[in-house]
């Protein structure tokens, strides 16, 4: 049997640890890799799709217009967890599995949402630009000892903010529809409220969950005209879970005192508003980017790859249906 060619796309799988391609040319594949940028050619890169059987992607945009020009493909893998780049209907029509790297690392995220509401909080960027400027100029922080954090999310990634929260001394509430009750059962560090009381009773908000229907522009003009005039927001989540116009809008009319992001509604976000403005701390999607996490996804990729290609079925697979369309025999590798 031929060897089968898997695009890689995703910016950073087998970058850190570069053993993960090697694995998948040693286990019979053909790796081709057009990395994910600003100023890729899309063109390019489509016009060698029907070539390509498994792809490894990371933001890039898998609609059905792509699918259409992907006649060979038969599995896409995201370098993540968040596939709301990826068509999954127009993919399981097409018969694609599609898949996702879910076991991310909490930690990583938890430690830059910390960071960012220390940072601004203590105005870090100001000052060392000063320093660094040659002058010697102190700037006015807050402290946050005794203060209220509000996590919108009470995952693996808002429960280790809480943890990290909670060593500095703040007071603790949350809000989740979902995990909401079993974290009032588990965690009494915690006290679980609705959302509008964590709005308008929070020092800081940090925003910690997944993107979906229920999700997007979830932090709108309604929420932050509740929030405090002294509130902090701290997204590391995604960036349309704020309405960026809203958001812009509060800022520059002082109706919160900040807003510290990791993401943005468009990536990169060159003519955002939002970077314009002084009281805006932003870095560019890096929540989950530490050498620890680039290995850990990195290994779920491969992992995953060489499972459904050895007659496996993980459970990470989002449309099995899939499976049950084709023969197991044809997915072996040669």
């Amino acid at each position: 049997m031929a060897s089968k060619k898997l695009l890689i796309t995703a910016r950073s799988f087998g970058k850190v640890e570069p053993a993960h391609i090697t694995r998948l040319r040693e286990a019979g594949f053909t790796v081709v890799e057009f990395r994910e940028s600003p100023t890729m050619d899309r063109a390019a890169l489509e016009a060698g799709l029907p070539d390509i059987e498994t792809w490894v992607v990371s933001g890039y945009r898998v609609d059905d217009a792509v699918l259409a020009k992907s006649t060979g493909l038969r599995l896409i893998i995201k370098h993540g967890i968040g596939v709301d780049n990826i068509d999954i209907p127009a993919a399981t029509r097409r018969n694609v599995l599609v898949m996702n790297t879910p076991q991310v690392n909490p930690l990583a995220v938890a430690d830059l949402a910390m960071t960012l509401l220390l940072a601004f909080s203590r105005r870090l960027v100001e000052a060392y630009q000063n320093v660094v400027s040659g002058k010697w100029n102190q700037f006015l922080g807050v402290g946050v000892y005794g203060k209220t954090l509000g996590i919108i999310g009470l995952g693996r990634i808002g429960l280790a903010v809480a943890d990290r929260a909670k060593g500095f001394g703040m007071n603790l509430i949350g809000f989740d529809p979902y995990a909401g009750e079993r974290v009032r059962a588990e965690r009494s560090d915690i006290e679980v409220v609705d959302l509008d009381q964590l709005l308008r009773t929070s020092d800081f908000v940090s925003l910690n969950l997944p993107l979906s229907e229920q999700t997007v522009g979830l932090i709108g003009r309604e929420a932050l005209s509740k929030m405090k005039p002294g509130a902090i927001l701290v997204n590391t989540s995604r960036g349309r879970i704020v309405d960026e116009a809203a958001m812009n809008e509060a800022l520059t009319e002082g109706r919160i005192a900040g807003y510290a992001t990791d993401v943005f509604e468009k990536e990169p976000p060159a003519d955002s508003p939002l970077l314009k403005l002084p009281n805006v701390l932003c870095t560019p999607h890096i929540g989950w980017y530490t050498q620890e996490s680039m290995k850990l996804l990195g290994d779920q990729v491969v992992a995953s790859v060489l499972a459904v290609y050895g007659g496996e079925r993980p459970g990470n697979i989002l449309n099995p249906e899939v499976l049950s369309r084709v023969s197991p025999d044809s997915w072996r590798l040669g």
